[in-house]
């Protein structure tokens, strides 16, 4: 009779609290939105000195100055394409004229291409003293879409990114853990007797991390589901009945940390 009871004592095991945690992620993935650095890597990298709308840095002034440049390059040609058709003084006055005229636009043009694009913003972009000056953004993940696309897309992922620096948001990691209480028995040193002791130990699911903590709630607590149904699984193979991990999941508490 004694046997078994002290067999029933040491198989006994119980589930102590169940609980989601939800964690700070300290080493975030964050390659996927871009990267800073101090050189562009494409063409829709963003100068964090200037601001947004800054003449040195829209797309719409690159456009306009290809087009100067073009327009310079065809004055050239032309220049350089009038020839004396004729000998005699007034053709030779005229065309003297024509050269003297496209030089002038040849040099206005270029004063222009000089001037579109300089910085109208006083460098007030988002860069601070010691920091990078780029954001490259992964071009990549928008393969397929139009270059303003992927200039919208990229400026999007900076500012996502800039919020994340500036503390709006964080990732954060969603685990659920159990701890449980167990019987351990211990031979007493030089006597025939044991000893039965209760030992505590923390079981936990594998954890999802990486997750964007202003996700959408719904998001959120099917994280918590999923995480809870793989603890069901540890539980069960460690020989805790459906019922009393049922009983145990009534009372999951919630912590942040």
């Amino acid at each position: 009779m004694q046997k078994t009871a002290q067999k029933r004592i040491r198989n006994q095991k119980r589930i102590l609290s169940v609980t989601i945690r939800r964690m700070v992620d300290d080493s975030p993935d964050t390659s996927w939105l871009g990267e800073y650095g101090n050189t562009p890597k494409t063409e829709y990298a963003i100068d964090r000195a200037h601001s947004e709308d800054c003449a040195s840095v829209r797309e719409d002034i690159k456009q306009a100055k290809q087009t100067l440049e073009h327009v310079q390059q065809t004055i050239g040609d032309l220049h350089n394409s009038i020839l004396p058709q004729y000998n005699g003084t007034l053709a030779n006055e005229k065309l003297d004229s024509e050269r003297e005229v496209l030089d002038s636009a040849y040099d206005e043009v270029g004063e222009l291409i000089d001037s579109v694009d300089e910085c109208d913003c006083g460098e007030r972009g988002d860069m601070e003293r010691g920091q990078y000056r780029y954001f490259n953004g992964t071009v990549e993940n928008y393969k397929g879409e139009s270059p303003a696309e992927i200039r919208k897309y990229i400026r999007q992922d900076y500012e996502r990114m800039e919020s994340l620096n500036r503390g709006n948001w964080c990732f954060i990691g969603i685990r659920a853990e159990a701890e449980i209480s167990y019987q351990i028995k211990t031979n007493l040193s030089m006597t025939p007797f044991e000893r039965i002791d209760t030992a505590t130990k923390t079981v936990s699911s594998g954890g999802l991390w990486g997750i964007e903590s202003d996700s959408d709630r719904s998001y959120l607590e099917s994280v918590e589901k999923d995480e809870l149904a793989n603890l069901r699984e540890q539980l069960q193979a460690l020989g805790f009945s459906s019922r009393a991990i049922s009983t145990a999941f009534k009372n999951v508490e919630r912590k942040d940390q």
